[in-house]
């Protein structure tokens, strides 16, 4: 995968899938997740990689509010890549609930965070697992990791800029899309129905169809279909 074929996915949602596959095509990653995050600073459409549905059931029901690791106590900040045995203590490990009842248990020694930005907010970030059976993360690992975590935040510093993104941007402006409205336009070039559409979004079903009575009124049209249309049409 090159510079080129990240740069001319169609949004995050496609971009973000692909620097997973990047990831964990290069490292030795045994779990992984990525999302991407909204105006508000909330972690949304995630995309796992050998992640139990049960694991991450429990973190986003339950323990997100524990991670050290959470975007919202990095939106302030210029960090990029972020290891977690870097911000807590042994002792905070041994005492800490979020660690005796989520991480130890199942088995993840350490994880790195990745934060990609835009104009200085949160845009991206992918959560690499480190287990117990493997080795400690090593100055190596972390010095791969920064080097692709720079390809990435540069490749999408240039999607950005590329000429279909700069027209999907300008379509949605014309129409007063909000951010929300824009990722469920996005998704829905993606194919994906209304049900998919919800969990990427953690949302529920009656919302996605808010969202999209909403872009409809917006763009005066009835379905999908003529939005898909629509917006290719106008590209």
């Amino acid at each position: 995968m090159n510079s080129n074929s990240l740069a001319h996915s169609v949004g995050l949602y496609q971009f973000q899938e692909e620097c997973l596959g990047l990831i964990t095509g290069v490292l030795d990653v045994p779990k992984a997740i990525s999302y991407l995050i909204d105006d508000k600073g909330k972690p949304v459409c995630y995309k796992v990689h050998q992640l139990q549905p049960s694991m991450h059931r429990e973190y986003v029901t339950t323990y997100h509010k524990y991670d050290p690791l959470h975007p919202t106590l990095f939106s302030d900040n210029n960090a990029d890549v972020v290891k977690m045995s870097d911000l807590v203590s042994g002792h905070e490990r041994s005492e800490h609930p979020y660690f005796q009842e989520f991480i130890n248990p199942w088995g993840v020694r350490d994880i790195v965070e990745l934060f990609l930005r835009l104009d200085n907010q949160l845009v991206a970030g992918f959560a690499l697992f480190n287990l117990a059976n493997q080795p400690e993360i090593d100055a190596d690992y972390v010095r791969r990791v920064n080097k692709l975590y720079q390809f990435m935040q540069f490749s999408l510093e240039q999607s950005i800029e590329s000429p279909r993104n700069t027209q999907f941007d300008a379509f949605c402006s014309q129409h007063g899309l909000t951010n929300k409205e824009r990722l469920v336009v996005e998704l829905v070039t993606q194919g994906l129905p209304n049900k998919s559409i919800a969990n990427s979004l953690d949302c529920s079903l009656a919302t996605v169809k808010t969202h999209l009575q909403h872009i409809f009124q917006k763009l005066s049209i009835n379905s999908k279909n003529e939005l898909i249309s629509t917006l290719y049409q106008k590209h």
